[in-house]
């Protein structure tokens, strides 16, 4: 693929994996990219001689750094830039930019679930202001710290189909209760926005995200890149407000 300096670069580095697109100028995604932070030298490598005319970082792991986090076009955006209201300082920026990215695109008010390695559940009003939210360990998580912290519980694969509640062996019984009571306990928080913002949409993103709605949560709108649709809008409205 040619260079285009028409193009610009979005990075979203989380707890476990770097993810990467490219737009075009009209917001489209032409290139997408998903690496774990070992990996890193494999996307730079494929992005190698690429000229962005803005470069958008965003990430939870300080000191994890790129090849691109020094050059002039860069922005590194924190949660202090998302133009959110009464987002509290110690908010990971890419659950801020989940949640601005969802009402960006969906409208206000609105629910956004980040179904990653941990499950961020952020409510923001019709207002651009932060009502609250939940952290809870991700799916993938809950499996893990089971067989980590314990001597004798297997490592586990997540159950493409919802499991049977009533488990009859070990297996069974933790592939259960980790699926009925992550999604009976979602889907309170989700039944509870709405009864408060009735015309509100719930948008899950994240890695477990299809999951989670394939077992049966009740979600409006799976979208995969929530977090860049934030970045995007968020380096528009830097760019607005650095020229004024």
């Amino acid at each position: 693929m040619n260079n285009n300096s028409n193009n610009h670069l979005a990075i979203a580095i989380g707890n476990t994996r770097i993810k990467a697109v490219i737009f075009g100028s009209d917001r489209q995604i032409l290139e997408e990219y998903a690496y774990t932070h070992d990996q890193l030298p494999i996307l730079e490598a494929k992005l190698a001689n690429r000229d962005f005319a803005d470069i958008a970082i965003a990430s939870v792991v300080p000191d994890l750094l790129t090849s691109w986090h020094h050059l002039p076009q860069t922005q590194i955006i924190k949660t202090a830039n998302v133009p959110l209201q009464g987002l509290y300082a110690t908010m990971g920026c890419d659950r801020a930019l989940a949640a601005y990215g969802a009402g960006e695109i969906y409208g206000y008010p609105v629910l956004a679930i980040d179904a990653g390695t941990a499950i961020t559940i952020t409510g923001i009003n019709v207002n651009k202001a932060f009502v609250g939210g939940a952290i809870v360990a991700g799916l993938r998580s809950q499996f893990s710290i089971l067989h980590q912290n314990t001597a004798a519980l297997p490592d586990l694969n997540i159950p493409e189909a919802l499991p049977t509640r009533w488990g009859t062996d070990t297996p069974s019984s933790i592939q259960g209760g980790i699926a009925h009571i992550l999604l009976a306990g979602l889907q309170a928080y989700i039944d509870d926005w709405r009864s408060q913002f009735p015309d509100s949409k719930v948008i899950i993103t994240g890695g477990d995200g299809e999951h989670l709605v394939n077992w049966g949560l009740q979600v409006d709108i799976i979208d995969k890149n929530l977090i860049f649709w934030g970045l995007w809008r968020c380096c528009e409205f830097q760019s607005k407000a650095l020229s004024q």
